[in-house]
């Protein structure tokens, strides 16, 4: 019999001005720590991000505060990932981009629009119920 579980899947926060692998902005810095604040009484068992500075530090501060390691994939991955993480059956954090976070979160059966460049802060948890899967999606709050 299929456990209930979710995978929450969110974007990076805002990146510095452009360079090859941009560090968060201050506003990013923000919102990274929201994100932890907002999922610190959820019960994560694993955290996944592609191996850049911008998503590792919008999950650095969870993963002190959960004493979870980051675990790496590939920014092409997520989708392999997600059916992964569905097999598992646990609950997991998985962090992308404005281009992979659609995708992976479709790759658990739920239909969502692409992200754009402007577009931070969405968090799609995704929960699966008795094996079916349903989206409540919130949203990380900044302080401007």
């Amino acid at each position: 019999m299929a456990q209930d579980f979710s995978i929450i899947v969110v974007r990076h926060a805002e990146k510095a001005v452009a360079e090859s692998d941009p560090p968060l902005s201050e506003k990013g810095q923000r919102r990274a720590q929201a994100l932890a604040e907002m999922l610190s009484k959820v019960q994560i068992s694993a955290i996944y991000s592609t191996p850049y500075k911008r998503t590792e530090q919008t999950v650095s501060p969870l993963a002190q505060q959960h004493g979870l390691e980051v675990k790496n994939y590939r920014a092409g991955d997520g989708e392999n990932l997600a059916a992964q993480l569905r097999d598992a059956q646990q609950d997991v954090l998985v962090v992308g981009h404005s281009n992979t976070v659609p995708g992976i979160v479709r790759a658990l059966d739920i239909e969502v629009e692409d992200l754009t460049e402007q577009d931070y802060g969405d968090v799609f948890v995704v929960q699966f119920r008795q094996g079916k899967p349903q989206l409540l999606r919130l949203m990380v709050p900044v302080q401007e």
